[in-house]
């Protein structure tokens, strides 16, 4: 038999392998993305995810039934290696799939052919059975209420394996604040990873596993709220501070906790998963033979899966602005060092910090780690006296959203500060907002004033000011704004490239069907009869 990594097509009418050419190992999609692992060894490169709750009767019967749909037949009554078994779970991430070679599968003799490159999941021929086929129901019904926890085993997987890093992460780094609340949060988490090992070494959480954690819920859902609101007070109090030497006081009196609260937070949400993982593997047993045990495990599984990934989209969010915040500083005049695990470490080494607590989280999501802020690419539009000032490239990237686009950038102010040598401004345009700010508010807090959801341009008004230098008037939903540019943007290249911005902020300019005003207009000579309501522009026309 081969070596190589093969998950069975499901096309009708080809002609089924003869048992020479048979290979050892199949994938067998159940779901989008995850498939059973099947054969007497696993194969080299394959990241195998380890069944975590199915018991040895669920086992063969899964293994029976892949035997027979990848075309051994019954492996008992054929005497085929006992090895031949269901090994685990594979997850077909994304970047696996991408990295075939051939973008459209190749059928032959009955078999979906595709190649990986050998930096892929796989560096051999790969075949599959995908979850549409109809002979992948065998495999689905031998699995019974197990097809339930099935979905979860990556996240479960993923937890295990990052968990102890976390925890290693924040003790070499932090003279852990709130040490009560610390205490208890690592007490619970040590617990329900310890029953998890268990509960995998046997196969399924017995009554003896659940006993040990029996009741948690309700503290483990006080810790998740504790630390969740703590981390969001973090950045409120951030955002709140005008003051340069406001926001670096409160992060050299608060960095510690904040990282502190984060990493909490995420111990806290990932004690939580577990905890229901455990809950949903005691069911099982009762699951099989209890239509109402049953159920409940589906819902369980569902809900569960439902509310931690928001969650931790949340908790990601929070990561992410933190991250910018320390960022920032560290691009900011004046002293740029915090105290962190009883020692002053570097705004640049703390936002480092925080984006590791995000690549862990990123790992238990399954997911790409986050990317650095890119620099600031240059736009084809800019209105400035001479070269852009090196402070703005610097931190505007800072203030961006995650794909957001810089269109035009200019050296600009507007009507809604006029002080004598204090009212120089920056604009920047985007693909989602037009973002104003005084030049000293970014320089020294780094601080974006104005910002405005393109979405919510309702008009633009260019007036014609002869030979001074040109304004833009916009009105959105809610409220009007007026760029002023300076006298030497009055003509020449200086001129055409305001005139330039001005029209890129005209094109978005909107206003939704449901802004529109209507009026009934009523039949003449009759004040009492209506008809069918019209706009306004229908009324004038």
């Amino acid at each position: 038999m081969s070596d190589e990594v093969v998950v069975r097509s499901d096309v009708e009418g080809k002609q089924e392998p003869s048992a020479e050419n048979l290979p050892s190992t199949a994938l067998i999609e159940f779901e989008a993305g995850l498939a059973v692992l099947f054969g007497d060894h696993v194969p080299v490169g394959v990241d195998l995810i380890p069944f975590s709750f199915m018991d040895p009767a669920t086992r063969s019967a899964v293994s029976t039934a892949a035997g027979t749909a990848v075309g051994f037949g019954n492996i008992a009554a054929q005497g085929v290696n006992a090895a031949m078994q269901a090994q685990g779970l594979v997850r077909l991430a994304p970047q696996t799939l991408q990295a075939l070679k051939t973008a459209a599968p190749i059928v032959k003799d009955g078999w979906n052919l595709g190649t990986l490159a050998s930096g892929g999941k796989f560096a051999a021929q790969v075949r599959w059975l995908p979850a549409t086929a109809a002979t992948t129901a065998s495999v689905v019904a031998a699995m019974g209420p197990a097809i339930t926890l099935m979905v979860i085993q990556v996240q479960l997987n993923q937890i295990a394996n990052v968990a102890k890093h976390n925890l290693e992460l924040t003790s070499k780094v932090l003279q852990v604040v709130r040490q009560e609340q610390w205490s208890a949060v690592t007490g619970y988490h040590n617990t329900l990873m310890r029953e998890l090992d268990h509960a995998r070494q046997i196969g399924e959480v017995t009554d003896a596993v659940f006993t040990e954690v029996r009741g948690y819920q309700g503290e483990l859902s006080t810790q998740w709220d504790v630390f969740e609101k703590a981390a969001r007070q973090h950045v409120a109090e951030l955002r709140s501070k005008v003051g340069h030497k406001e926001r670096q006081q409160y992060l050299t009196d608060n960095g510690q906790a904040i990282i502190a609260d984060v990493q909490a937070l995420l111990l806290a949400q990932t004690s939580w998963f577990v905890y229901q993982a455990l809950r949903a593997g005691h069911l099982l047993k009762s699951a099989r033979s209890d239509p109402q045990d049953a159920q409940l495990l589906k819902n369980l599984v569902a809900n569960t899966q439902a509310l931690h990934e928001k969650t931790l989209d949340e908790t990601d969010w929070l990561l992410d602005q933190l991250a910018r915040e320390f960022a920032v500083i560290d691009e900011l005049p004046g002293k740029r060092t915090f105290k962190i695990g009883g020692t002053a470490r570097a705004a640049k080494d703390a936002t480092r910090m925080v984006r590791q607590l995000q690549q862990a989280l990123a790992a238990i999501r399954g997911q790409e780690a986050p990317s650095e802020p890119l620099p600031l690419v240059l736009p084809a539009i800019t209105v400035f006296e001479d070269n852009i000032p090196d402070e703005l490239t610097r931190i505007l990237p800072l203030r961006l959203e995650d794909g957001e686009r810089v269109l035009a950038l200019a050296d600009a102010t507007c009507d809604r500060w006029n002080v004598p040598g204090l009212g120089a401004g920056w604009v920047a345009i985007t693909d989602r907002r037009v973002l104003v700010t005084k030049q000293d508010s970014l320089r020294r807090v780094g601080a974006i004033d104005i910002e405005l959801d393109v979405d919510d341009i309702r008009y633009v008004r260019r007036p014609d000011r002869g030979d001074k230098a040109p304004t833009v008037d916009v009105i959105t939903k809610d409220s009007d704004l007026t760029l002023k540019f300076s006298s030497w943007a009055k003509n020449g290249e200086a001129r055409e490239a305001a005139n330039q911005m001005a029209e890129l902020v005209a094109s978005f300019m909107r206003l939704p069907e449901a802004e529109v005003p209507t009026v009934r207009a009523l039949n003449p000579g009759d004040s009492r009869t209506e008809t069918a309501p019209t706009t306004l522009a229908g009324a004038q026309s």
